[in-house]
């Protein structure tokens, strides 16, 4: 609960006739009642309403998070035996292509993120409904403002192998955050338990 009220400063008993005094006093107690309102209006903490600068000074500095660089693609490795053809480089030296392409982290897509990482309604524990109820307010969820969710019949998590997760999104209906989505988890940008291996198809 937020004071919505300050406590007005007063004079002292002997300075109580004075006009002047009180005025002043009167003037200092509305400027701290303005303040006090704007702050508590700015409503600084809650990030789902934070727009450009004020997002990355609020993620930053409160979450502790950056606006993330979401590739296009990944990165491709070349030094490993039998990826490149000899007298090419060096042997033994490895080379690391990155993408050319960037996706926009827009405000409502760095929002999804952060509640990503720091929605706590699921529980920390990772199983098949954490990462099902994840991925569903990722995608769903405008602004990273975290709604009820009444089903996750959109998204399909399938364990392919003992370290392999695939996230299968329901064909064309989110053919624009589907890459995105992608993209967040390959770049570590969404906290996931590090010894799976995810793909997302949409």
């Amino acid at each position: 609960m937020m004071l919505t009220t300050i406590i007005p400063s007063y004079l002292y008993q002997q300075y109580a006739d004075d006009e002047n005094l009180q005025g002043f006093v009167a003037a200092y107690n509305n400027l701290a009642q303005q303040y006090l309102d704007w702050f508590n209006n700015l409503n600084l903490p809650n990030y789902t309403v934070q727009t450009g600068a004020d997002l990355d000074w609020v993620a930053k500095g409160i979450y502790g998070l950056t606006r993330p660089t979401l590739p296009e693609g990944g990165y491709t490795f070349f030094g490993e035996y039998n990826t490149n053809v000899y007298n090419l480089q060096p042997y033994n030296k490895e080379t690391v292509i990155g993408p050319s392409n960037f996706y926009l982290t827009t405000d409502d897509i760095f929002q999804r993120c952060i509640t990503w990482n720091f929605y706590k309604g699921d529980g920390t524990q990772f199983n098949i409904k954490w990462l099902k109820n994840r991925v569903t307010r990722f995608l769903k969820d405008v602004n990273g403002l975290p709604l009820p969710i009444d089903n996750t019949y959109d998204v399909s998590v399938t364990f392919t192998g003992l370290h392999a997760v695939l996230i299968a999104l329901k064909p064309g209906v989110y053919s624009t955050l589907g890459p995105i989505l992608q993209s967040a988890i390959n770049a570590g940008v969404l906290s996931l338990p590090f010894q799976y291996q995810f793909t997302v198809t949409y």
